[in-house]
């Protein structure tokens, strides 16, 4: 039985069968998460690992300002294919599983003691909106590592889910067997997927598969879901892009629809939901049983609240809803809006600053020659800040003219250019220019590039910054 058909028992049924075998309750009842969407509640909305951005600065600055969303996968842990000769096996494949891996990381803000005291102030210690375990990914394609290390995160890290990477589209990556290379062959697919559930196997621990469309094509869509399901799957979330595409284009949300007909299992979509109104467009098109949001939610932090006050969470709205496509209950004043804009902008600060500290006090940041420890703190403090507003500011009208002047700031500590002086003429603009929900656009990760959804030639309608 899986993780999910064993959460969907009653409480009674479920204790039963619990006392009568050795299967331990799911660590998460996500069966509950996908019944709260049939029932007329906002289905689960997850938090999509982003390697590279949505890391655990990240994660913690959204759950702990504006949240909404039902879990956070922790960006994938790479699995080697292969052990370096003479190495412990075990103490370095637990190294790799847990090092930066806590399950707790969104459940309580002091666990992490180092703070920015100039950018959270006196301000209380903050509430997380999504007070919930930390989910894993693995990424790999040697069977035994693969089921060894998430023994580890499931046997000791208490991950309340394993996700196996099948749609990670680097050359650094697919050149070793890994992501979305596993979908060259299906086989792969339900082996790698096998090896997860053996590892996680009496603990509760869910397993699921986040995978692409296909590696050059879709010709292998069909057999790559069926072999995720067959390798024990709990749910699929699906990323509608082929490897080939990459992050460009736009997602084939059709293929969602046709994994949601083909499977038993829950099929989570994901690309291209920027808004509450394809959020609603997305389930409604393709028959999906819960949403992931990336980028989206970077572009603009209120979004998981504005699904759920769409799709008819009580707990997230105030009045009645309707259909995202034709509007929905929000009494959020733009001013209101801002206010918890620049809320998330403090609080990604504090966690980067604090970070920051805390690797200058251990002797972990590497300098460039010619700069100072204080230099380069403030340099990587400043990156950490542009990255942010790249997005934050693509789908504003009014704050997509100063997002050249911001991505352009250099760290001069003697003119008094630093990371703090950054935040505050941020939160400046974002006070005098938030113009309530952005419109819908995609931000090419690895571009100033900005290409407007909806366009029928998205390079003529690219902005480049």
């Amino acid at each position: 039985m899986s993780a999910l058909t064993a959460c969907a028992l009653s409480p009674r049924a479920s204790a039963a069968g619990h006392a009568s075998s050795s299967s331990p309750p799911p660590r998460r009842d996500y069966a509950a998460l996908f019944e709260r969407g049939r029932n007329g509640g906002a289905p689960p909305l997850f938090l999509a690992p982003m390697e590279g951005l949505g890391d655990r600065r990240l994660r913690r600055a959204l759950a702990f300002s504006t949240g909404g969303f039902d879990e956070a996968c922790r960006e994938f842990t790479r699995v080697p294919g292969v052990l370096s000769q003479g190495a412990n096996p075990e103490k370095l494949l637990r190294g790799i599983a847990l090092t930066g891996y806590d399950a707790d990381e969104l459940t309580d803000w002091e666990r992490f003691a180092w703070h920015h005291d100039d950018v959270r102030g006196d301000a209380p210690p903050p509430t997380s909106r999504a007070p919930n375990l930390l989910a894993a990914q693995l990424m790999g394609s040697n069977e035994d590592l693969l089921e060894r290390c998430a023994r580890f995160l499931a046997h000791q890290g208490g991950a309340p889910r394993v996700d196996l990477n099948c749609g990670c589209p680097a050359n650094v990556v697919t050149g070793k067997g890994a992501g979305s290379s596993l979908l060259r062959d299906p086989r792969d697919v339900e082996a790698m997927t096998r090896a997860v559930a053996r590892g996680v196997a009496g603990t509760g621990c869910a397993v699921t598969v986040k995978l692409r469309s296909g590696f050059d094509d879709r010709g292998l869509l069909r057999e790559n879901l069926l072999a995720a399901q067959a390798g024990g799957a709990s749910f699929v979330t699906l990323h509608p892009r082929t490897r080939a595409q990459g992050y460009s284009g736009h997602a084939a949300w059709e293929d969602i629809g046709f994994a949601v007909d083909l499977l038993s299992v829950p099929v989570v979509g994901n690309g291209d939901v920027t808004s509450a109104a394809l959020a609603s467009k997305m389930l409604r098109d393709t028959g999906c049983a819960g949403v992931m949001i990336g980028r989206g939610a970077v572009q603009d932090p209120l979004v998981f609240r504005r699904c759920r006050a769409a799709l008819s969470d009580e707990n997230f709205r105030r009045g009645t809803s309707g259909d995202a496509s034709v509007g929905y209950a929000w009494e959020m004043t733009a001013e209101e809006e801002a206010d918890e804009i620049r809320g998330f902008l403090r609080r990604f600060a504090d966690e980067v600053f604090g970070e920051a500290e805390r690797q200058e006090a251990e002797g972990k940041r590497r300098r460039r020659r010619g700069r100072s420890p204080a230099e380069d703190s403030e340099r990587f403090k400043v990156g950490k800040l542009k990255q942010v507003c790249k997005y934050l500011f693509a789908g504003n009208d009014a704050l997509l003219p100063h997002v050249a002047g911001v991505l352009g700031t250099e760290v001069d500590l003697d003119a008094g250019i630093d990371a703090a002086k950054l935040l505050r003429d941020v939160e400046e603009l974002v006070a005098e220019r938030w113009r309530g929900e952005p419109r819908e656009v995609l931000v090419d990760a690895f571009s100033l590039r900005t290409a407007y959804q909806g366009s029928a030639d998205a390079s003529k309608d690219a902005v480049r910054t």
